[in-house]
């Protein structure tokens, strides 16, 4: 079974070819922003969480010219329709005192009371996002497909180091017309096949979509979509029949899964102790990944 820490989406993002992460100097940083509980009247913090199941744990962890870390975040939940109840109370208690509706800036002030109030006994949530720093490679790798997350990681971990050049991963092929003549000529790169899994989309209207799940993509049914003129934007890809993925437009990594092949080789470190486990994952896991995104380079180049 695919490990619970193993990555499932992978927004990559490069960096220069000077740039450079070392494994102490980078912990003493991230021990410098550690994640903290938000006060009475903070609606969210964030900072670096150790990936170990247990506490006081390293911030990081190095394997193989790759550096593991968690960004976490806490965040206060106070739903708007709470809120808005409480000011509405407000608004009601003044209308009936003075016979006369508030203005903007008394609103403003009941706004600013109600949240007061409300927030110190709001439930608290957190959240971790996984990240780790490919030397080789010259990419980090975000555990999330969303942008805004992947910018919160690089803007904590420039935060923390004090430079941190980093920018979306681009490729210098179109990936849109080159996943688009791979579906249709059923002839991909090396050491790649196609997946069961691909969206196309009309350039002339976004509005007009076509996604297939489970299904054979080189059927000629799928295939006509593209020829007719839509461009594929996300298609599934199996790598030397190890890792299964799908790539969209963005260059993200969707849907990440580590096939058996890769998963027999944990089945010795049942039983063992729960950082042995993490550290033989994450091992497996960022070297096979590296193979991937040299492969992936070669075929679509990387931009410095």
């Amino acid at each position: 079974m695919t490990p619970k820490m193993w990555f499932k989406n992978l927004s990559l993002m490069r960096l220069p070819a000077d740039f450079s992460l070392s494994a102490e100097p980078f912990e003493a940083a991230l021990a410098e922003h550690p994640l903290r509980s938000p006060g009475p009247l903070e609606m969210e913090t964030r900072g670096f969480l150790t990936p170990f199941s247990r506490d006081g744990a390293a911030l990081s962890h190095g394997s193989a010219d790759a550096l593991l870390f968690c960004l976490g975040q806490e965040s206060r939940l106070l739903p708007s329709s709470v809120l808005g109840d409480a000011v509405a109370e407000r608004i009601a208690e003044h209308e009936a005192k003075t016979g006369r509706k508030p203005g903007k800036r008394l609103r403003n002030e009941f706004r600013e009371a109600a949240m007061g109030e409300l927030l110190p006994r709001a439930f608290i949530k957190r959240a971790r996002t996984g990240a780790y720093w490919d030397a080789p490679s010259r990419l980090l790798a975000v555990d999330s497909g969303s942008d805004k997350s992947v910018e919160t990681v690089a803007t904590a971990v420039r935060d923390a180091i004090g430079s941190f050049p980093a920018r979306p991963l681009a490729t210098e092929a179109s990936l849109e017309l080159v996943m688009s003549e791979w579906l249709i000529s059923g002839e991909l790169p090396g050491g790649f096949e196609l997946g069961e899994e691909c969206e196309l989309k009309d350039p002339s209207d976004q509005t007009s979509v076509v996604r297939c799940r489970h299904h054979d993509l080189g059927a000629d049914e799928v295939k006509e979509h593209a020829r007719c003129g839509k461009q594929v934007t996300q298609l599934g890809l199996i790598f030397d029949g190890r890792i299964g993925f799908v790539l969209d437009a963005k260059a993200k990594l969707r849907k990440l899964r580590f096939l058996d092949v890769i998963a027999d080789k944990l089945d010795a470190q049942d039983g063992a102790d729960p950082d042995q486990i993490l550290d033989a994952e994450f091992a497996l896991m960022s070297l096979e990944l590296r193979r991937l995104y040299a492969r992936l380079d070669e075929v679509l180049r990387f931009v410095d």
